[in-house]
């Protein structure tokens, strides 16, 4: 395991696991591989700027190895709709640090593969 929770590798393979197991765009909860996933957006619009925060948890439910990490995605517009800033990151909460990046691995290589996520 040559990445870490939130470094740019890990991000990336979060970023196609959810592009590729997101049943809609506006799902706020949904299970990958026997982890749960559940999002939650805030948004706010003022007359100079916008912004959006996402915060993604995931947790593994399988009790003999539970784990949870968060990530979160921060979105920036000016009042023409131009992008000002955008920011993910992630953190770890609870469990076994190298269980989570071993399970982003695995899910990240099936897609590579071409095999289904979702489940």
């Amino acid at each position: 395991m040559n990445h870490r929770i939130g470094d740019r590798r890990f991000l990336f393979a979060w970023q196609a696991i959810r592009a590729a197991s997101q049943p809609a765009p506006e799902a706020t909860a949904w299970h990958v591989a026997g982890v749960r996933w559940s999002r939650h957006r805030c948004s706010h619009a003022a007359p100079d700027h916008s912004f959006t925060v996402e915060v993604h948890r995931l947790d593994q439910e399988d009790p003999r190895n539970r784990w949870s990490v968060m990530v979160v995605t921060e979105h920036w517009w000016d009042e023409r709709h131009n992008p000002l800033r955008t920011h993910v990151w992630a953190t770890h909460l609870s469990g076994s640090k190298e269980r989570i990046v071993a399970w982003f691995e695995v899910q990240a290589r099936s897609l590579e593969k071409g095999q289904a996520t979702a489940g």
